[in-house]
């Protein structure tokens, strides 16, 4: 049975692209708690987004990122990585890259890098 160990947000809604924040999970549950607007949902939908590359529904111009207005910037760039063991056991490490920039002219420009999933001995 394939198992998570750790899942690493920067960037995406109320995670701030200048930290890496890092949840742990452990055997047999790990539980998510917290106040509304904490980011709990935005912790099940990176898991998603890292497993499958699907965005949460009505994001795609960008409302799954951090708001570059609110970093202060023209340009947030947004990472999700996941540290898993598949099926037989091997350490795998996903990761997906995005950036949100402001338009000269108004409005945010999206984009997205493919995935990247290797075996890893590292940390995360």
């Amino acid at each position: 049975m394939a198992e998570l160990d750790k899942l690493a947000i920067r960037g995406v809604r109320s995670f701030g692209p200048r930290d890496v924040n890092i949840i742990q999970f452990f055997k047999p549950l790990t539980v998510i708690v917290g106040h509304n607007g904490s980011g709990k949902t935005t912790i099940v939908e990176c898991l998603k987004y890292a497993a499958t590359g699907d965005l949460p529904p009505h994001t795609k111009g960008g409302g799954f990122l951090h708001d570059p207005n609110m970093a202060g910037t023209d340009t947030v760039k947004a990472q999700v990585r996941l540290r898993f063991r598949n099926t037989h056991g091997v350490r795998m490490n996903c990761v997906r890259n995005l950036q949100v920039s402001k338009k000269k002219g108004g409005g945010l420009s999206v984009s997205y890098t493919h995935l990247r999933a290797h075996e890893t001995g590292r940390n995360l």
